[in-house]
């Protein structure tokens, strides 16, 4: 019933004795129904207890009302992790086939089996779960016929082998033969072709497919959108496993929870189009155009790199528009890549390639872990790059020369610190060094009326208090980890690279917002929808809780990073959509994305 509160704790241990390990991908599927406006969480930790609310008590309702349509959704999501190959062929199973074209069928005919709403509150709850079952097929829709095909060498390097299916649609915008793609599964296509219809993203007039005007818009973004989550399906096929039985099942430190090649297509994607303009045009402008030549960074190191092509957009437009590409004989530019996954390390080597001959551009790629930079500077220093020094003599290159791009990538660390009383420790340690003005300035802007800052006592905010302010929990292979450890390990991994970070972190980064911002109703009247229905919150955070990643609100990571004694070095910038589409990326409250360029206060600064 709304409002009755249960113990999460309580509730795991009915489904097995010692639930302590599953405990934190628990909480973060109780957090992703709060951001939905189903559920409460009233805390961060072990010790969390949960509530219905009305909405909540309604999609339970439905959920029980049409449990076997609910259940084949859920099971289909181990067919629909491998939708992109039964639509290619390269995997052939008729039933999968069949179930997903079944499963659009129903979903082409509006779920007809969903009970009908009766109140303001039932429709407001049918539409979410409607468009939740409807993205459940359209997602791995969109990357089916979007995503070329990758195959496997010898080598372990990944090359296309074939086109995406939407590939044909930009050679002939006027349209194409349905039966033009003879090497598809036409069971999949055809259900496919019904999805986009339906969706007013494609159409069909007299045998012949295109892309409408809406999805032409969309398909940019799709890659981001609904590549990420697609990648994850494997995980939530064993969804029952995971919340309470083995948290790890598929072995997440050797990448088995995850389809790779299809997660780096999809976030390559995420750091094209306005996220490259932004970073291009208000920060890379200021570093490599109008900063003096002998003051700039010696290159561009994108750690995380994926297959490059993210970072060959940054070097190109350094190259080609800025002050820095005019002068390059003198000044030449550095460009690494670097990956801790060999078939990203593959791929961006040869797409990274087409920049080897610009004169005056040395290209590497590295191995690297994000969580070692102190390994990652020794291995910048081993590969051959020099910096040419005012004396004009040539050192190897160091870390501490370039600028680093973190591109949704600060959340995929590895924790270092997990035990309470360190994280204590850390936080202790910084609130005596941090800057009280800024910190100040931080907490009237993200916490004011919670937090107040104090000018006499010995901390300026009491230890337990900024505990509380880390409101979001995480799950790691031990288990839970309340969101100030987590903050904890974030101030000290941020402090560890600080030293190799003089020209700044140009940190591209996704925030999980508070539950109880996210669920209030968007400006604009009583009819207007909630944040959370503006917002594809399902994509971008359910694929956090089950895969160790520690996706911060913005508030709580704009705290973190002052306590680390980082300060953004520009404005804070956002955008990742096209002009003109929708943009929950911009909304101020909590802000969905974050791109800004940090570095460390002037009393904080630690030499290289």
């Amino acid at each position: 019933r709304a409002g009755a509160p249960r113990s999460m704790r309580a509730f795991a241990k009915s489904r097995q004795p010692d639930p302590t390990r599953n405990l934190g991908v628990l909480w973060g599927a109780l957090n992703l129904l709060s951001l939905a406006g189903w559920l409460t969480l009233d805390r961060g930790d072990e010790d969390a207890e949960y509530a219905l609310t009305p909405a909540g008590e309604y999609v339970v309702a439905c959920v029980e009302h049409t449990r076997p349509l609910f259940e084949q959704l859920a099971n289909a999501t181990s067919v629909l992790q491998h939708l992109h190959a039964l639509c290619h062929r390269t995997r052939i199973a008729a039933d999968d086939s069949a179930l997903y074209a079944q499963l659009a069928r129903i979903c082409v005919a509006g779920w007809p089996e969903l009970p009908i709403p009766a109140t303001d509150l039932e429709r407001q709850v049918n539409g979410q779960l409607r468009t939740a079952m409807d993205g459940l097929l359209l997602g791995p829709t969109w990357v089916a016929l979007d995503m070329p095909v990758f195959d496997r060498q010898p080598d372990g390097q990944y090359t296309q082998s074939a086109p995406g299916i939407l590939g044909k649609l930009d050679q002939q915008p006027e349209g194409v033969a349905v039966g033009a793609w003879t090497q598809a599964d036409p069971v999949v296509l055809h259900a496919a072709w019904a999805l986009m219809c339906k969706f007013g993203m494609a159409e069909i007039d007299r045998e012949k497919v295109r892309l409408t005007e809406a999805g032409r818009i969309h398909r940019p973004i799709a890659a981001p959108y609904a590549g990420l989550p697609a990648s994850y399906l494997r995980s939530y096929a064993l969804l029952d496993e995971l919340l309470f039985r083995d948290p790890d099942p598929l072995d997440i430190d050797s990448d088995g929870h995850i389809d790779r090649v299809m997660n780096v297509y999809a976030s390559s994607g995420a750091g094209s189009g306005p996220a490259s303009q932004e970073i291009t045009t208000k920060i890379l402008r200021k570093l490599f155009d109008d900063t003096p030549l002998d003051r700039q960074p010696a290159g561009i190191a994108d750690m995380g790199c994926g297959d490059g092509s993210a970072l060959k957009r940054l070097a190109e437009y350094v190259i080609t528009s800025t002050r820095r590409g005019r002068h390059l004989a003198a000044y030449p530019l550095l460009v690494i890549g670097a990956d801790y996954n060999e078939s990203a390390r593959g791929r961006a080597a040869a797409t990274l390639s087409a920049l080897t001959d610009i004169s005056g551009v040395q290209v590497r790629v590295i191995a690297a872990d994000i969580s070692q930079p102190d390994r990652y500077d020794e291995a910048v220093a081993a590969s051959g790059l020099t910096v040419r020094q005012p004396d004009c003599s040539v050192r190897p290159a160091r870390l501490s020369d370039l600028l680093h791009t973190f591109m949704f990538l600060v959340h995929n660390r590895r924790l270092s610190i997990r035990r309470k009383d360190a994280a204590e420790a850390i936080l202790e340690r910084h609130l005596r060094t941090v800057d009280r003005a800024r910190l100040r300035a931080v907490i009237d802007q993200h916490y004011a009326g919670v937090l107040t800052v104090s000018d006499q006592a010995e901390l300026p905010i009491a230890l337990d208090q900024i505990e509380l302010a880390f409101k979001v929990a995480y799950s790691d292979a031990e288990g839970l980890v309340p969101g100030y450890v987590a903050a904890a390990d974030l101030i000290d991994f941020l402090t560890r690279w600080k030293r190799h970070a003089k020209h700044g972190f140009l940190i591209v980064e996704g925030h999980s917002p508070w539950a109880e911002n996210l669920c209030a109703r968007a400006p604009g009247g009583p009819d207007t929808w909630l944040r959370t229905e503006q917002l594809p919150s399902v994509f971008n955070w359910g694929m956090h809780f089950v895969s160790r990643q520690f996706m911060a609100p913005f508030n709580e990571f704009t705290l973190a990073l002052t306590l680390a004694g980082l300060r953004p070095d520009t404005p804070i910038y956002g955008r990742i959509h096209p002009e003109g589409f929708p943009a929950p990326d911009l909304l101020s409250d909590y802000r969905f994305f974050s791109i800004a360029n940090y570095v460390a206060d002037a009393g904080n600064a630690v030499s290289g």
